[in-house]
């Protein structure tokens, strides 16, 4: 079967082959992306492994693995969560929401930034929900899931703080979804500033303010 470019999808305006280009991340754009007959085929064989393995977090530092399997949907805002606890990755978290939070899709959030305690320090793991484009399950708000891409930072930002890598990397992470789902630093939230939200979440240490004053910046 011969394979054709797809044209751009929804407001992001991007094709299936999105990647991360900030900050010298080695994140490599596909050669070439599926035709829109082939997509069809691709979300199906997805879905089918889905099905098989139970856990579908992407294996750690395999940077293919950050590029969505299907075209970019629209996006409105970033939210911003921590974990609430020293140490974690992605693959605990998942099983984490399936086994105690009884969520059949698994991991909640979009993106799992690590502390060195799980994962790699400033290591940035992406989930299922954003290879796929599917909704989250973080925000407690539908608005906000349906709309909303979940980075999750490893720590309990109560008492303490995020690394410093693990700031490179969500500043860089949080430049690169604006600029390619055209998301203004101001619909950059942190958990706790959502309507309704009765949590502190990504903690009281973590300044929300300065975060969007440096995302602003060119």
């Amino acid at each position: 079967m011969r394979r054709e470019p797809v044209k751009p999808h929804g407001p992001c305006n991007l094709p299936c082959g999105f990647f991360f280009e900030e900050r010298g991340m080695r994140i490599r754009r596909m050669k070439d992306v599926w035709a829109p007959s082939t997509l069809i085929l691709v979300q199906a064989a997805f879905a089918f492994v889905v099905m098989l393995d139970g856990c579908r977090i992407s294996p750690r530092n395999d940077s293919k693995k950050l590029e969505p399997y299907v075209p970019i949907r629209e996006w409105k805002y970033i939210v911003v969560h921590h974990s609430a606890t020293p140490s974690g990755n992605a693959e605990r978290f998942d099983r984490f929401h399936r086994e105690v939070r009884g969520w059949s899709g698994g991991l909640g959030y979009h993106f799992v930034i690590g502390n060195g305690h799980g994962s790699g320090d400033g290591e940035i793991e992406t989930g299922p929900r954003w290879l796929a484009q599917e909704n989250g399950a973080h925000a407690g708000i539908t608005e906000y899931n349906q709309y909303g891409i979940g980075i999750c930072l490893v720590g309990d930002f109560t008492d303490s703080h995020p690394t410093e890598k693990q700031m490179q990397a969500l500043i860089a992470l949080c430049r690169d979804l604006m600029k390619h789902c055209k998301i203004d630093a101001d619909h950059v939230y942190g958990h706790r500033e959502l309507p309704g939200a009765t949590t502190d979440c990504p903690g009281k240490q973590f300044s929300m303010e300065e975060l969007r004053k440096i995302l602003k910046k060119e």
